[in-house]
């Protein structure tokens, strides 16, 4: 029968090495500034308002001395929307081969518990991340796995999601930059903030590199003088200089650089972590006022027995369970997340290949 191991590594110490983990990576992740985690203040369902643009403000009118006056419109401007947390947890263990010679050598268990606890809580970031992806570029997250079958819709006004160009961004005669130009009146139009910051992948700023209106832009050239491709950096100067796209990053890229710089693997191709086709503009890599991830509450936090000692409850923990026959150790590691996009006004998906 399995028991709580407090000696070797305590739940406090074991909750702080996994939180640790959890938080140096998330910082790192380039989402963790859009949807930053938050406590959810001790509650398992999290709940927000969804920004809905103000009505228009209806102008009285006039009428003749003994006619009836009309009534005020009154209209539902917002509603409140709740959510499950998502429990996230896994284990894994020390066992009797990793035991064996080694009794009572508490240094040599405290060191490889640690590397576990260490592991989890990093694979909890990357899934917090891939979450807030899903938000951010779909505006909602679809979820089939381990007992959950549900779908969270953040939702995205129809007039800016899955859009389409003109012409299709790898084909001559499209004109990319009139195109954003009109993507931009239609955040704004639907009450969204401007947009500076672009998520897209390595196949669309390589068809826009050979793209005659992003080349001219940039060489203030005819096509005939000009060459017939720049490269990413001047794609880039274009976009930032003639649409105020200030920050493009490519999903495949960036990962990548971040699994090389942290020494991680992601679980998915960094290539498919989003289609080809996909441009999507919103206000800031720093926005913070986008949305959220709640992080709420666990039954260890919560119980006395194990000594977390964690206001609201909150953040990843972890745990040690001894068994004795065979003779192991298990690693427990528990948290719950839910990323929220609040602010899908100031968010637009397009569809450019």
């Amino acid at each position: 029968m399995a028991t709580v191991e407090k000696t070797i590594l305590s739940p406090s110490a074991a909750s702080g090495l996994v939180d640790e983990s959890f938080n140096a990576l998330d910082a790192k992740l380039p989402f963790s500034n859009v949807l930053p985690v938050v406590s959810n203040n001790g509650e398992k369902t999290v709940r927000w308002t969804p920004y809905i643009p103000a009505p228009a403000t209806d102008a009285m009118t006039v009428r003749a001395w003994d006619a009836e006056a009309g009534y005020l419109k009154t209209t539902e401007q917002a509603g409140e929307k709740f959510a499950g947390l998502l429990p996230m947890s896994k284990k894994a263990h020390v066992s009797e081969r990793d035991l064996i010679g080694r009794s009572g050598d508490t240094a040599f268990l405290r060191t490889k518990l640690a590397e576990h606890f260490d592991q989890l809580g990093r694979e909890a970031a990357v899934k917090v991340e891939l979450l807030r992806i899903n938000a951010m570029v779909n505006a909602k997250i679809v979820l089939n796995e381990n007992g959950v079958n549900a779908t969270y819709d953040f939702e995205r006004p129809t007039a800016l999601n899955d859009v389409a160009p003109t012409k299709k961004w790898n084909v001559s005669g499209a004109t990319p930059l009139k195109d954003i130009k009109k993507w931009v009146k239609l955040i704004t139009d639907n009450h969204g903030r401007t947009p500076s910051a672009v998520l897209t992948t390595s196949a669309v700023i390589e068809a826009l590199s050979t793209n005659e209106e992003i080349i001219t832009a940039y060489t203030g050239q005819s096509a005939a003088n000009s060459p017939s491709f720049i490269s990413p950096d001047a794609v880039k100067q274009v976009l930032a200089s003639y649409a105020g796209l200030t920050s493009v990053q490519e999903i495949d890229l960036m990962y990548t650089q971040l699994e090389r710089d942290n020494g991680i693997l992601l679980p998915v191709a960094v290539n498919s972590l989003i289609p080809d086709a996909t441009f999507l503009m919103f206000s800031s890599f720093n926005d913070t006022t986008l949305g959220f991830t709640a992080s709420g509450p666990t039954v260890e936090a919560d119980d006395p027995e194990y000594g977390i000692n964690r206001a609201d409850n909150y953040g990843m923990i972890g745990l040690v369970m001894a068994e004795a026959a065979p003779t192991r150790y298990d690693v427990w590691v528990n948290g719950s997340y839910m990323p929220i996009l609040q602010q899908a006004v100031s968010t637009c998906k397009a569809n450019v290949l």
